[in-house]
């Protein structure tokens, strides 16, 4: 059997059911690409565009016994297999559910998830005219010059020969002046996929906070955390500092508490409150660590601290985090389909840090928000004063090279010869949803490079200096 090539899988997926409104699409599509060393050895990485597993298995050396595969990778354990008399590999234990992939030589419809596009080059089309409140135009009615935006999408589909660090652009959309002027998808996705968008979704959460505060009039971001959240008075490493933590020390990393996404070690890690055992309230977990510093006075990355914003805004509104989600922003935004992501009993709410599923187009329309004064196509969503107080520079969360206001990135980005100010939802694997105000501009991208932070982390400065250069 000639192992060199394309080997292609796809699987379905075991669904959690704890979404709302229904379960995301169950499917998963992996690549196994094996390619000779030049040194007579072989060579083999995994890809996978909704979970970019192969990050994990990473580039492997592979031998080949009879008819059996060992996939090795120095200072990790092998990944075992199998070569089949039908002609198909089978991998033991390298799907994202830990289960084994059986894989087959690619195939053109295979391949439509593993090229950008199918022949890579690209032509701008103006973007299509859905039902979901958007309007549409060109490039050039907005503004635009094509240039820009055609060597960034050309440098994607231009991907023949992937490497497991290439980039893995699946989606760009711009919009200028409240209009849709560019949306592109690749490597199988398309307007109709709500895309995983990771930690981008803490952004939503610090919008419908803000909506919260004016509906109930109840709070506000001087307000002490513990005093909104009687069900949960009672917690652990109780201290005075901790019943000074406010809303605003949420919203801007600076709780105070032992909670940093960029330390293993730190019990309210992102990873380590996910993985306590069944049973475990995610929120109190949160409230129960201990202090480390003042709230307000050192911010570092907490998915937790965001999380317990939808405490706050669950136990205000009386409403559930769902409906409140579709009834005050899904529904009058026009969303298409959408899937959130519940925490697990005793919580069962939506999880606000992270992994909500978005269709790309109705995320841009958050950037909208943000250039409208809180409005889309004319109805007011969030108070205009809360979207000019949440895009203030207010901390600067230490690893994380950029500022923070209320739940939204900031930083500045400098283009022939003059710094634009760029606010941004982020999340890993590369989902950004970026905002120029001056120059009323928004543009979203998603992408599958989870677990690859040194490429994903210069989408941001590349895709914005396309976009405001295509407006100068």
């Amino acid at each position: 059997m000639i192992l060199t090539g394309v080997w292609a899988a796809t699987q379905a997926t075991m669904v959690d059911r704890r979404w709302l409104p229904n379960p995301p699409i169950a499917t998963a599509h992996y690549f196994l690409v094996v390619s000779s060393d030049g040194h007579g050895g072989v060579t083999a990485f995994v890809r996978n565009p909704e979970a970019n597993v192969g990050a994990f298995i990473g580039d492997r050396s592979v031998i080949v016994n009879r008819t059996h595969l060992i996939l090795q990778r120095p200072s990790h354990a092998d990944v075992t297999g199998s070569m089949n008399g039908d002609g198909t590999l089978t991998l033991q234990k390298v799907a994202e559910d830990g289960s084994d992939v059986r894989f087959h030589l690619a195939t053109p419809v295979d391949l439509q998830w593993f090229y950008p596009n199918a022949t890579g080059t690209w032509q701008y089309r103006e973007p299509a005219a859905l039902a979901d409140g958007w309007r549409v135009g060109t490039l050039s009615s907005a503004g635009m010059q094509l240039a820009p935006i055609a060597a960034l999408v050309n440098g994607i589909v231009a991907t023949r020969k992937p490497t497991l660090r290439s980039p893995y652009i699946q989606s760009v959309a711009v919009a200028r002046h409240g209009e849709l002027v560019l949306d592109e998808y690749f490597y199988g996705f398309n307007q109709a996929y709500p895309h995983d968008v990771r930690s981008a979704a803490k952004s939503v959460t610090g919008l419908m906070l803000g909506r919260a505060i004016e509906d109930t009039h109840t709070f506000g971001v001087g307000s002490p955390v513990l005093a909104l959240l009687p069900q949960f008075r009672d917690v652990l490493n109780d201290d005075s500092r901790k019943k000074r933590m406010t809303v605003g020390d949420l919203l801007t990393m600076a709780s105070g508490l032992a909670c940093d996404d960029n330390d293993d070690a730190s019990p309210g890690n992102e990873d380590t409150m996910q993985s306590q055992p069944p049973g475990t309230d995610w929120y109190k977990y949160t409230l129960d660590l201990p202090m480390t510093h003042d709230p307000g006075t050192y911010a570092v990355y907490c998915s937790g601290g965001i999380n317990l914003l939808g405490a706050v805004i669950q136990t205000q509104t009386h409403v559930a985090l769902t409906d409140y989600f579709q009834q005050r922003f899904a529904a009058p935004m026009q969303f298409q389909t959408f899937n959130m992501w519940l925490m697990p009993p005793p919580a069962n709410a939506a999880y606000m840090a992270g992994g909500d599923r978005i269709r790309p187009r109705d995320f841009l329309k958050f950037g909208e928000l943000l250039l409208d004064g809180g409005r889309w196509n004319g109805r007011q969503i969030v108070n205009a004063s809360w979207i000019a107080q949440s895009t203030i520079p207010r901390t600067a969360p230490v690893g994380e090279g950029d500022r923070f206001g209320y739940a939204w990135h900031i930083t500045n980005v400098p283009v022939a010869g003059r710094s634009y100010t760029v606010v941004s939802a982020g999340g890993n694997g590369g989902q950004l949803m970026l905002v120029v105000p001056q120059l009323d501009l928004a543009m979203m991208l998603t992408a599958g490079n989870y677990g690859q932070y040194p490429v994903w982390g210069k989408f941001l400065s590349e895709f914005a200096s396309a976009a405001i250069q295509s407006c100068l």
